[in-house]
């Protein structure tokens, strides 16, 4: 039997009961009922919204601010002595009643033309890492089974789990693992029944705010390698990195979870798959986890222009390559993770919005007709769309991660982690957005791949544009070059 198929691991959680009731539960801790909670802590920004300037935190993240660990500051504030760190999983699958509601999966094809999903596979989640710094400095990454998200969804998740946690949107990243037999929450292919809509959007929020009140002392390791991928597009080269984080309480040293980050398309099925699947990177997941005994989270990389690459083998159908490829990627992390190094006690944060043009006639289309969950804004100047991005360093120059909000092809990404310095490097893909595909100008409309990047992409200018803007934060912080 394929391990996608085996029972859900024991820490995770149920959206049908849990989503609800844990964020109502967080909201209240916030309220103002007489019962001490700190007001100031419990007022988190709603709204993602921003101008086009970069907020580098001010809070003692930056080491102009931080110092040694564990020492005074010249502001007077302590650094913290050690990471806080808690992992969350929440079941996401949808009963049978929300499937025969007209229920798509999203990746392939034109709107609806795949046909509505006809059951599942295995079952899709909500993956949440929560690590602290401080008080309420850290940053919160929940990975979900879809193709993407609209920024709708994205939105509210953001503003519903900032007001629980007290954190700052900027602090919350919403991760996409594009896996192309999820449901589609961007209505591109058909959308999902309005009631699911709600119940995802609320357990993902709620397992954010799990999540952050559930940490403890940790020690954070990482280790990076790669893994086998290859280029759609001709190139003869990827970002094949695969970096690897881990958590471990410093109470009883268990480990507390794992997050691993690679690129890769999950593609392996096929269009005329029409049962909910994780693709491959549930077989990674579930491996890891059955390894580890752990909560393990999949987040993709550099993927826009990145295809598996399975090995030869006798198959007997798409789920095994899929089960195979996964189990690749599930080897490749396990082999480097003794010989991880512990990440030193030091944070910095970064974050921009940012404006792209939308030009893409489909895209416009599609929105003027109501089935996208996508705002666009209309001025003078045409069609935009107001996006983001969070940059995070840990330790002592020796983790950059960095959120790129939808599928960053290869020489886009590339060129971003060029001016990365630390060791253990990574770009996370579909994070905070998924705008389609981000594509070097000078590689626009060049015929590579019957430019089918292009058709998918809000614009021209969108890939060089994202990769400027964060270029920007990157040199902007005190351990760049």
């Amino acid at each position: 039997m394929p391990r996608s198929l085996r029972s859900p691991a024991p820490w995770t959680r149920y959206s049908h009961i849990f989503g609800a009731f844990a964020l109502a539960s967080s909201l209240a801790a916030c309220s103002d009922d007489g019962g001490g909670a700190d007001e100031a802590n419990c007022e988190g920004e709603t709204t993602a919204g921003g101008s086009d300037e970069s907020s580098t935190d001010e809070s003692g993240s930056g080491e102009s601010e931080v110092g040694e660990t564990g020492t005074e500051t010249d502001t007077g504030t302590v650094a913290p002595e050690h990471y806080e760190v808690a992992f969350d999983v929440v079941d996401l699958a949808p009963d049978d009643v929300e499937i025969a509601e007209d229920f798509y999966l999203g990746g392939y094809g034109l709107y609806t033309a795949r046909g509505p999903a006809e059951g599942t596979h295995d079952g899709v989640y909500a993956r949440t890492m929560a690590v602290g710094y401080g008080e309420d400095d850290g940053l919160i990454v929940t990975v979900v089974d879809t193709v993407g998200f609209g920024n709708q969804w994205t939105r509210e998740i953001r503003a519903a789990a900032a007001a629980a946690t007290g954190l700052s949107p900027e602090q919350l990243i919403v991760s996409a693992t594009h896996t192309h037999s999820g449901p589609d929450f961007q209505g591109l292919w058909g959308g999902v029944p309005e009631v699911y809509r709600e119940r995802v959007i609320s357990a993902i929020a709620a397992s954010m705010a799990a999540a952050w009140a559930a940490r403890v002392p940790a020690r954070l390791e990482v280790a990076s390698t790669t893994a086998d991928n290859r280029n759609r597009r001709g190139w003869e080269f990827t970002d094949e990195t695969l970096v690897a984080l881990q958590a471990f309480s410093l109470e009883d040293d268990s480990r507390l979870g794992l997050t691993t980050i690679f690129a890769a398309h999950p593609v392996i099925l096929d269009d005329d798959n029409l049962l909910i699947s994780r693709d491959f990177c549930g077989y990674t997941v579930d491996a890891l986890e059955d390894e580890l005994g752990a909560p393990a989270l999949f987040i993709n990389g550099v993927q826009g222009d990145v295809s598996p690459k399975v090995a030869d083998g006798d198959y007997a159908d798409d789920f095994e390559r899929a089960e195979a490829y996964g189990g690749h990627v599930a080897e490749r992390t396990l082999a480097i993770l003794s010989e991880a190094e512990e990440v030193g006690v030091s944070f910095h944060r970064d974050y921009s919005d940012f404006t792209i043009p939308v030009e893409n006639e489909n895209f416009l289309f599609a929105s003027q007709a109501g089935i996208l969950d996508f705002d666009f804004e209309t001025d003078a100047d045409g069609v935009s769309v107001q996006t983001q991005t969070a940059y995070f360093r840990l330790g002592d120059n020796q983790v950059q991660l960095i959120a790129f909000p939808g599928e960053s092809l290869t020489r886009n990404g590339l060129a971003v982690k060029e001016v990365m310095s630390a060791p253990h490097q990574a770009i996370m893909g579909l994070s905070g957005d998924a705008l389609g595909y981000f594509v070097p100008s000078d590689e626009w409309m060049t015929g590579l791949n019957d430019s089918y990047e292009e058709s998918v992409s809000m614009s021209m200018s969108a890939g060089d544009t994202a990769r400027d803007v964060m270029i920007e934060l990157i040199a902007a912080d005190p351990w760049s070059g």
